[in-house]
């Protein structure tokens, strides 16, 4: 048994362990107290509001459950008090007899420093300090941390608490509208459990009706605005409607929102206040909003001054910096000035720039002030190119988020400060202060990798610049190199030897510079001459690739020459390659003497597809992501990509007078070129609850191998099904395609692939303490060929995809070290569609499979069992468990 399996059925007997000895849940609970199990909540139907809402202010609740188990109660009953607080007194003698040890060393040690000292003739010497343990808050022990910090106590049912939440539920229901409202307790207490269960029914009477809701306002600007918001804002409350103090505070802030991005300048939440009149003795009632005058200025400069359309007057640019500054700028500006500056004040600036770009369209928004010393640090174009709040132009309060979100994004300003300052006129000033990052920076980065489900070691030394140019311009160059630990093109298979030889030592090396140039804007369009809501960025990146397997030595070059375009809230990517040199790649494989017997003998046309010199020069390179995150109030997060590439095309056309090679391909250049066609989609769900969450995933791809590519996509574009990212019952790339039978196929490889892809993930994860997360888990899924493949029959897409999709489920553990995740997944197969009818579920006969090997082989007369087709061959069982250890989360 390997290690991991072992450690992870260590993990599985301690929890069994740890079930048991905690059965009983009250062991805690003094005589004459009861344990609250549960809150239930009784609301009649047609109640609008809900028991999520009513339960939250609940103010007693009972212990945590996990998967419906009180898995915290369970570990503080499991520890006994007495034996952690043992534990701690004999932690802290053993702290007080170190400290003992080593402040004797520390005293010994400079005593030895003194001696040497005097005998230098010296009047001083740097004494040595040893780090003591801490006895004031000395760290927990285990027992400790199980049952305090992991552990929760019983809850003990209260009375005071339930009459307090009682009276909470019913100044909830007065909020949702039903004044009248009434909460009724009823506690069951079970004295043999020493359980106790409260019951609170609810008896919601009439809901107050909202039949009137209008603006109480002298001021002609806000009344014309509220008119337009109630067309066109957010959370806009129609009468009639049921009285909800939360709908009216969410159209609060919506309005207060619209009001600021209407130019209506120092417009705030406060200003907005509601009065309800119930005095009509009916169900029905009217709302006023009332707006507040504004107040500014304090004390004798106090004064009202009325909300009006603002605009703005000037924008100035601080660049708190003197990088450029050729002198002594302490001696040369400061001192004279009589300025002298404290740790935490901003650089004054002394130099001044008005710019100022017009082209006939633009003469009253594209102007600005800059304030430096010496010389501007990065050019002025760019860094106006980011600012909303342009000169002349009406406010905008969304305007100030969406500028710094802009200039932070530049990555070349370590601080962005924008303040604003209102002037007279109904005008205001914009004042961004800047403070530059770091330009050039070295950095060494070892690091664990996990690549396609395969686990290594890498590291790479890496050189940025931020500010190419002072131009904004990112150049990146890197060298990086690595060991990675991967199983052979061709194995057996017998599941235990491959499972062990995944785990074996490091076998590939691979390593390779790499660049990248990234260019704000298109390049080699100006930014003068695009919109602000573009936002894009130009890519330029290159990269050699060196891998060493024992099986070849695999070179690659790639290029690639991208535009892409960024959202103003960056929440979606649009990236487009430009064809033919948009994205570039060259691969060539020089395969040992046997790798290359092996696939002669073998005669896979697919095979020896994927183990071929390439070359790809991609006429469309789509990709695009987007992001929500603020779903159903932030507690949701969706997120899609797509990825769409077109190569070949341009190819085929340049070369289609020419002959083919000796394989039957056109060649460019000298090296046959893909053609192909592929698209991939990408679903993610994230739900958060509490300290739960529940993540689903669809995954969507199909790609079609074109004439001059060879029977299927280049290894590089291929899809793979299993492994720690996919489907976790099955070894990494071990899945499909199809339904090939690849147990009954002694040559079969260790890697399989397809050109179409299908799968579907969802997992439940739930907090088990601050450092160790559960997770409950389903994949479903399956790849296939396009083109029929006589070494995998059953391998080639067909009408009942849908039937031939395999299914696992299984357990996880994730340790969350804040800035590393580390998984380890537990996966069961419960569908192998490769295997016979009657026997392609786990819980179903397995004669049908061992029938197959029978027909396939014949029986041995001597032993009554199927023969093996040869000694190196042994047929695996069905539905094997699989351990993958990742980093990251699948999705």
């Amino acid at each position: 048994m390997s290690v991991v399996r072992r450690i992870f059925s260590y993990i599985i007997l301690t929890l069994f362990i740890w079930f048991i000895s905690a059965c009983n849940i009250t062991r805690n609970v003094p005589d004459g107290y009861y344990l609250l199990v549960s809150n239930d909540i009784d609301v009649p139907n047609g109640t609008e509001v809900d028991k999520d809402e009513i339960e939250d202010v609940i103010r007693q609740r009972p212990n945590h459950r996990t998967i419906g188990f009180r898995l915290r109660l369970r570990a503080f009953n499991t520890i006994d008090s007495t034996k952690a607080q043992q534990d701690a007194q004999d932690r802290l003698q053993k702290n007080i007899k170190k400290n003992k040890r080593r402040l004797a060393r520390q005293e010994k040690i400079n005593k030895r420093r003194i001696k040497r000292a005097l005998k230098r003739g010296e009047d001083f010497y740097k004494p040595k300090e040893i780090e003591l343990k801490d006895t004031i808050d000395p760290r927990p022990t285990f027992r400790e941390r199980i049952k305090y910090e992991y552990g929760e106590a019983p809850v003990i049912y209260d009375s005071a608490s339930m009459i307090n939440s009682k009276e909470q539920i019913e100044l909830f229901m007065v909020k949702k509208g039903y004044f009248d409202a009434k909460v009724r307790t009823e506690v069951s207490l079970k004295s043999e459990k020493k359980h106790a269960d409260v019951d609170y029914i609810i008896t919601p009477k009439t809901a107050y009706i909202v039949d009137s809701l209008f603006l109480r306002t002298s001021n002609s600007i806000v009344e014309k605005t509220y008119r337009k918001y109630l067309e066109e804002g957010e959370n806009v409350l129609i009468p009639p409607f049921r009285f909800d103090s939360e709908g009216l505070g969410n159209m609060r802030k919506s309005l207060t929102d619209f009001m600021k991005n209407s130019s209506v300048y120092g417009f705030k939440e406060s200003y907005i206040s509601f009065e309800v009149d119930t005095l009509g003795g009916n169900d029905t009632i009217q709302v006023a909003i009332d707006i507040s005058k504004r107040i500014v200025g304090k004390d004798e400069n106090e004064r009202v001054k009325p909300f009006v359309n603002t605009r703005i007057n000037e924008v100035v640019f601080h660049l708190m910096d003197t990088l450029n500054y050729p002198g002594n700028f302490q001696k040369e500006q400061l001192d004279p000035r009589g300025i002298k500056l404290g740790p935490y004040e901003d650089i004054p600036t002394f130099d001044t720039l008005r710019y100022d770009w017009y082209d006939g369209k633009n003469e009253k928004y594209r102007t600005a002030t800059f304030l430096y010393n010496g010389k501007l640090t990065t050019k002025p174009e760019l860094i106006e190119f980011q600012n909303y709040l342009e000169e002349n132009n009406y406010y905008k309060g969304d305007y100030v988020s969406q500028s710094y979100n802009r200039l932070m994004n530049l990555n070349i300003f370590k601080t962005v400060r924008p303040e604003l300052i209102e002037n007279d006129y109904n005008t205001i000033d914009v004042h961004y202060y800047l403070t530059p990052l770091e330009q050039r920076t070295f950095s060494f980065e070892p690091k664990a990798t996990h690549s396609n489900s395969f686990l290594g070691v890498s590291t790479s030394l890496n050189y940025i610049n931020r500010n190419l140019y002072r131009s904004g311009n990112r150049l990146k160059i890197s060298f990086s190199g690595g060991f990675e630990s991967l199983p052979d093109v061709f194995s057996t298979s017998d599941e235990s030897k491959v499972i062990n030889d995944e785990t074996r030592s490091l076998n590939t090396i691979e390593f390779g510079p790499s660049f990248e140039l990234e260019l704000p804007g298109l390049y080699p369009i100006g930014l003068k001459r695009l919109s602000k809501n573009q936002n894009p960025v130009t890519t330029f990146s290159g990269a050699y690739s060196y891998q060493q397997r024992p099986e070849f030595k695999r070179q690659t070059i790639q290029v690639n020459y991208l535009w892409k375009f960024y959202d103003i809230a960056r929440s979606q990517l649009f990236t487009v390659g430009i064809p033919v040199i948009g994205g570039i790649q060259f691969v060539r494989i020089d395969k040992t003497e046997s790798f290359e017997e092996r696939l002669e003998e073998q005669n896979d046309l697919f095979l020896i597809n994927a183990y071929s010199n390439q070359a790809i020069y991609k006429d469309v390179a789509l990709n695009y992501s987007y992001n929500n995150p603020n779903l159903n109030e932030g507690k949701m997060i969706f997120n899609y990509g797509f990825s769409f590439d077109v190569a070949g095309m341009a190819m085929s056309l340049i070369t289609q007078n020419n002959e083919v090679n000796e394989n039957g391909y056109k060649e460019f250049l000298g090296q046959r070129y893909s053609q192909f066609v592929r698209l991939d989609n990408n679903f993610t769900l994230h739900q958060y609850l509490n300290e739960k969450s529940f993540h689903y995933r669809l995954q969507v791809g199909a790609g079609v191998p074109l004439e001059n590519n060879g029977p299927s996509l280049p290894f590089d574009y291929s899809f793979f099904g299993g492994g720690s990212n996919d489907n976790r019952g099955f070894r990494a790339r071990s899945l499909g395609p199809g339904v090939y039978k690849y147990y009954l196929d002694s040559n079969s490889t260790v890697t399989e692939m397809g050109d179409m892809r299908l799968g579907a993930s969802a997992e439940f994860r739930f907090k088990v303490s601050s450092l160790i997360e559960g997770a409950i888990f389903s994949d479903a899924g399956n790849v296939w060929t396009y083109n029929e493949d006589v070494n995998r029959s059953g391998g080639q897409i067909t009408t009942d995809f849908y039937k031939q999709m395999s299914v696992s489920g299984g357990l996880g553990v994730r340790l969350d070290f804040s800035f590393l995740i580390v998984r380890l997944d537990f996966g069961i197969p419960l569908r192998n569609p490769a295997l016979p009818d009657k026997a392609k579920w786990i819980f179903q006969s397995r004669d049908p499979y061992y029938q197959e090997a029978k027909d396939e082989w014949g029986i041995d007369p001597n032993t009554g069992d199927y023969y093996y087709k040869n000694d190196d061959f042994n047929f695996p069982k069905p539905f094997q468990p699989q351990i993958h250890i990742a980093i990251g989360y699948p999705f």
